[in-house]
């Protein structure tokens, strides 16, 4: 078994949705969500699209889940900044913003792919870029070196 198998069986379970929690499946759809109350749908018949989608939240959960997800990305992620001496600071700001220009260059350029895309295929393709920031190298995973050595153990 290749590090791209486990790879490609890692992402397949990131992104199959009977596997995943209701919140992290309204995670993916959150911006289309967010979109329909902006334009004044009610809550109720946002629910009932997830219910015609898979979904069995109860209004409760549904509210919940929303309010959750937004704390979510209002507050973000925040970590320390690190004291670094002056000239290394330097460059690394002017590389910090040429990899910032290109980082953004890139995500337009994906988002229009995913314009392309009917808004299944499109959630599913955030789900898997989504998922392979989390995959790690297979020397460094601890769940692949658990699959290798179990694999290891069935050839033996």
């Amino acid at each position: 078994m290749g590090e791209n198998d486990i790879s490609a069986r890692l992402r397949a379970l990131a992104t199959d949705d009977k596997r995943r929690p209701e919140t992290a499946r309204l995670r993916d759809v959150f911006d289309d969500v967010e979109t329909a109350l902006g334009a004044g749908v009610p809550q109720a018949d946002v629910l009932a699209e997830l219910h015609q989608a898979g979904f069995t939240m109860t209004m409760a959960s549904f509210k919940s889940a929303l309010q959750r997800i937004r704390k979510e990305r209002a507050g973000g992620v925040v970590s320390k900044p690190k004291t670094v001496a002056p000239s290394i600071e330097e460059n690394s700001n002017k590389e910090t913003k040429e990899t910032a220009s290109a980082t953004q260059q890139a995500t337009n350029e994906e988002e229009e792919d995913l314009e392309n895309l009917s808004s299944e295929e499109a959630r599913k393709v955030k789900r898997e870029r989504k998922a392979q920031q989390f995959i790690k190298s297979e020397s460094t995973n601890p769940l692949v070196k658990k699959l290798m050595d179990q694999q290891k153990d069935k050839d033996q």
